[in-house]
């Protein structure tokens, strides 16, 4: 019985792991992207799909697609209804892959969501000035800019504003 314990513990720890092949895994998440905008954007469809791009995060971190399939599951996390986590996860793509193009507009997303989806002015004021700091070339800075500068108003101020300059 030890005999066999020992042949199998070194059999294994001999055998090199099966080389994961990204290319492939990357031609199935493009697979279930199809299947799931031609089904009409079933919710099973959704999920799985949602579930494969993190998947595919977690086994292909390094691949140069990997930024992009995390800005969609975000995405979608975000029509979901799961703002918290779509929230962690524009977080993550922004300061995980910091030559990512989308980077900047993953930080103004944040700081969208807590204003718009949680209501939460304060946080948005902070991640606006930090989009305004990290990227302040980018378009959205300047988003994050006008965006600040009417952040709290109240509505009762807006609609006064907009018929003072409409006149």
């Amino acid at each position: 019985m030890l005999l066999l314990l020992a042949v199998t513990t070194i059999v294994s720890c001999s055998s090199d792991p099966k080389p994961l092949d990204c290319q492939g895994e990357r031609e199935l998440v493009f697979q279930k992207e199809t299947e799931f905008a031609e089904s009409g954007f079933e919710d099973e469809l959704l999920h799985d799909l949602m579930r494969t791009y993190a998947e595919f995060a977690n086994a292909c971190s390094s691949d140069s697609i990997t930024p992009e399939f995390l800005f969609r599951r975000a995405d979608l996390l975000r029509g979901d209804g799961q703002i918290r986590e779509s929230i962690r996860l524009f977080k993550a793509v922004h300061d995980g892959y910091p030559q990512y193009p989308k980077g900047p507009v993953c930080a103004f997303l944040v700081a969208f969501l807590y204003e718009t989806e949680l209501n939460d002015k304060l946080m948005a004021e902070k991640y606006y000035l930090q989009v305004i700091e990290l990227h302040p070339d980018s378009e959205v800075s300047k988003s994050a800019a006008i965006t600040l500068k009417y952040l709290h108003e109240t509505p009762a101020e807006l609609l006064m504003r907009l018929k003072e300059k409409n006149k």
